[in-house]
Formats: structure tokens, sequence, C-alpha cells
């Protein structure tokens, strides 16, 4: 018999400190590094034709949220707004993570420039 395999749109990895989000109906074409430490993934949502982010990974994510390894291991909610003009690429991220039995928000900007991305406004909620 075939295993099913969970899919899940957020997954972190603690052995690389890697945050790695995904739109699950969104085609992958191709990624794109930004900096040393994000990675921004291209494809076409299903029924469209325009390329789109449908994805990102930031590595030392823990770093960046200030948050133990252990809670990015269990994110109940996550949004991101990806901004992309013609000098800079813009992250806003929010994620929610269950401490004690309580929700804690963690929010972080994350700004970069440009490397030949076309001008595109994403937003990413899972």
């Amino acid at each position: 018999m075939g295993e099913k395999i969970e899919f899940r749109p957020v997954d972190y990895d603690p052995l690389v400190d890697s945050l790695f989000v995904v739109v699950p109906e969104g085609k992958y074409e191709h990624s794109v590094m930004l900096g040393d430490d994000v990675i921004l993934d291209f494809g076409r949502l299903s029924g469209g034709d325009k390329l789109d982010v449908i994805g990102f990974e930031i590595l030392g994510a823990s770093k960046k949220f200030g948050l133990d390894k252990g809670l990015l291991r269990n994110i109940r909610r996550l949004h991101a707004e990806i901004k992309i003009s013609e000098d800079r690429v813009e992250m806003m991220i929010s994620i929610v993570v269950v401490q004690r039995k309580k929700e804690r928000e963690r929010s972080r900007v994350l700004e970069m420039a440009n490397v030949g991305l076309p001008t595109a406004v994403t937003s990413i909620s899972v």
C-alpha cells in the first residue's frame, strides 16, 4: 500500500534553521536567492498565467524571529506580504506560535536589493 504523505504549507527544519513556506496550488518554475538567507520561489497559481511568488525559504529563521527552534516547529498561522519594486524586495512576515498553551505573535520585515525581479505584490497566508 502507498503511504499517505501529509502536505504542509509551512515547514521548519531545526537542523538547518530553515523556514519554508509554499502555496499549495502553485506550480513551481524557478527560484531566486536574495542575499545569503532568503530564497523566493516563482511559479503560476492554478488557472493563472502570470508568474508570481508561490513560496519562500528563510535561512537562520530562529535568529530572525527571536524564537526558540522548538517553537518554530509548531507555527499555527503565518502571513507574508512580499513587495517587489524596481530597487528592492520587502517581505513583511507575521507568524503565530503556541507557547505554554498561549499564542505568541512575531513579525519581521526583511529588505533586500532587487536582483532584476519583475515588480509584484504577493500575499501568502497559511
